[in-house]
């Protein structure tokens, strides 16, 4: 599949201001975050990215996807969150059998296929065994400012100042998660090992570095792409292969960060409030529709012969 594409990096790297340009391209069919957790809620919510975000431009990410009536039947909500270390030769067929499909049935609606997601980094020698001719594209930022980016973003969401940033339990964007899960294989992210969250984060950090850099074709960081746009790009596209483009003409997508407050409106606080309700009110209404789903599979699975 040479016309697959891997776009991977951290949670708060830019990974979605890369997937949001191969979508305005026009050149391929994305797949945004085909592990993440919540997937089948999503694909009934489907939602767009909070203020906050800063995810510029990326709108109703999850829409292709939207599409298979397949996913519920064969997602897992395991894969977002554990087992997040596969070896090159390791058994995994009930993930292999999930991607294929999500992959198989873009490349039945078109010739190009990128698939975005944030928690491939330790897995990525096994997808390079099952996609050997798939190109991978990996996005960095610096630890430092990944880090801001990615307290600034929970303390958004919950509306507060402490959201724990200071404990090596710190959760913020699956940290405390990843590092659990992976601590069995990188026994240096086990909690007593750091006196603070951001120690831990920044151990995780380089281990996803390492593990990008050894099996990414090629790497880029969120610096280079907002500050030196078209070369840096112009090596992205001459490395997937895909067919020529405007480069320029993409350009109006990109946000550099010194200009990113521009573009987010302050609301209220009110606004705040109502925007948080009306989402958790979403939520339980796709959670709802998704287990009613499940209890109706279930009866039938049980009814037939």
């Amino acid at each position: 599949m040479s016309n697959l594409v891997f776009v991977t990096g951290d949670y708060c790297s830019g990974s979605t201001l890369v997937s949001t340009l191969f979508r305005k391209s026009g050149k391929y069919y994305c797949l945004y975050e085909p592990l993440h957790a919540r997937l089948p809620e999503f694909l009934i919510l489907r939602p767009n990215s909070d203020p906050y975000d800063h995810h510029f431009f990326a709108e109703d990410n999850y829409r292709e996807m939207a599409r298979f009536d397949r996913i519920a039947d064969l997602h897992s909500p395991k894969w977002g969150l554990s087992n997040l270390y596969l070896r090159p030769d390791a058994d995994a067929d009930d993930l292999y059998r999930y991607m294929s499909y999500v992959i198989g049935s873009s490349f039945g609606s078109f010739p190009r296929v990128m698939f975005k997601e944030n928690c491939i980094a330790f897995r990525l020698g096994w997808i390079r065994a099952k996609f050997p001719s798939a190109k991978i594209v990996h996005i960095h930022r610096d630890a430092e400012s990944q880090w801001r980016s990615n307290v600034r973003r929970a303390q958004e969401f919950l509306r507060k100042e402490d959201v724990g940033q200071d404990a090596v339990t710190y959760n913020g964007f699956n940290v405390a998660t990843f590092c659990e899960d992976l601590k069995s294989t990188f026994p240096e992210l086990d909690a007593g090992n750091f006196s603070s969250g951001y120690e831990r984060f920044q151990k995780l950090w380089e281990l996803s570095y390492a593990e990008n850099q050894k099996y990414a074709d090629i790497s880029v960081s969120y610096r280079e792409i907002t500050g030196d746009f078209e070369p840096t790009w112009a090596r992205v596209w001459t490395c997937v292969g895909a067919p020529p483009i405007d480069v320029g003409a993409l350009k109006q997508y990109v946000v550099p960060p010194e200009k990113q407050k521009d573009f987010v409106k302050d609301s209220s606080p009110v606004a705040k409030y109502t925007h948080a309700v009306i989402n958790r009110f979403k939520a339980r209404y796709a959670r709802a529709r998704l287990r009613a789903r499940n209890l109706l599979h279930k009866r039938k699975v049980q009814e037939s012969p």
